[in-house]
């Protein structure tokens, strides 16, 4: 039987300030679940990560995983007439999941596209755990995950250009004024995105609260660094496991939108976003 969870109320606002203010102070945490890590209080302590799992976070990687870490990365994007390739010279996209919660939909993907990899985050370290146990349990290795902020990790791994398909499914909508800096999609968010991206690489998402759709195409829109939403190429992906709450979503006909936004060559980021 499904379990029950929590559903939001349909309104969904979007302050100007608190918008502002994300893209303000983006670079200090501001508004980010997790934010740098070095800045967080001393009183918060890491719990130990066993070095042999796909499993890391980067404020504490022992030299020996990062190097583990790296040769997984760029295995399949040797470069070699400006294609990525593997060294057996097998391309195997990398697909990033942001958020990925009990890891049902990434899990399920990895597991039926070993030619592909994946590298997954999320904040909340016991689903890490649970997800990692289950991966090594079912011996699969194209998958590492991470329980560091995907905004404050990404721009650190060197992967710019190298991604085929980002994932941000059922984001938290995060109802509250004071907590909409917190949203995962802002303009600076995008322009991580898109430089993670491949040309034609995929931003895929989806939401069970309208507003916030709507608010998702409307960003993309704006930022200027991808096609509107395809819902052919969305589809795709319909065969994949459900994520926990899109099987809920089912289960009470509770409507959901999915969304997949296509990169394309742009010069720049958003104007809003240059430094001085």
């Amino acid at each position: 039987m499904q379990r029950h969870l929590r559903v939001g109320r349909d309104e969904f606002g979007v302050d100007p300030e608190q918008t502002q203010e994300a893209i303000e102070r983006y670079d200090e945490g501001r508004g980010l679940i997790g934010g740098d890590p070095n800045k967080r209080p001393d009183y918060i302590r890491w719990r130990p990560i066993p070095e042999e799992q796909p499993y890391f976070r980067l404020i504490d990687i022992s030299a020996e995983k990062r190097a583990r870490l790296e040769q997984f990365l760029q295995g399949g994007n040797k470069r070699k007439e400006g294609k990525p390739e593997g060294g057996d010279g097998v391309e195997r996209p990398l697909e990033v999941e942001i958020g990925f919660g009990n890891g049902e939909f990434m899990l399920g993907r990895s597991a039926t596209h070993p030619e592909r990899r994946f590298l997954g985050f999320e904040v909340k370290r016991d689903l890490c755990r649970s997800v990692v146990k289950v991966a090594q349990g079912t011996g699969q290795d194209n998958l590492w995950i991470s329980d560091d902020d995907a905004r404050w990790a990404l721009p650190q791994l060197d992967l710019a250009g190298q991604v085929a398909v980002i994932h941000v499914l059922y984001p938290d909508p995060w109802w509250k004024r004071r907590h909409q800096v917190k949203r995962v999609f802002t303009l600076p968010f995008l322009d991580l995105v898109c430089e993670l991206l491949i040309p034609d690489g995929l931003l895929h998402a989806r939401s069970d609260v309208e507003g916030y759709a709507e608010y998702i195409e409307e960003l993309v829109g704006e930022h200027g660094g991808f096609s509107a939403s395809d819902p052919a190429l969305a589809a795709q992906f319909d065969a994949d496991p459900p994520t926990r709450r899109e099987a809920y979503c089912r289960s009470i006909d509770r409507p959901f939108w999915t969304m997949a936004f296509t990169r394309h060559a742009r010069e720049g980021g958003h104007p809003r976003l240059a430094k001085a």
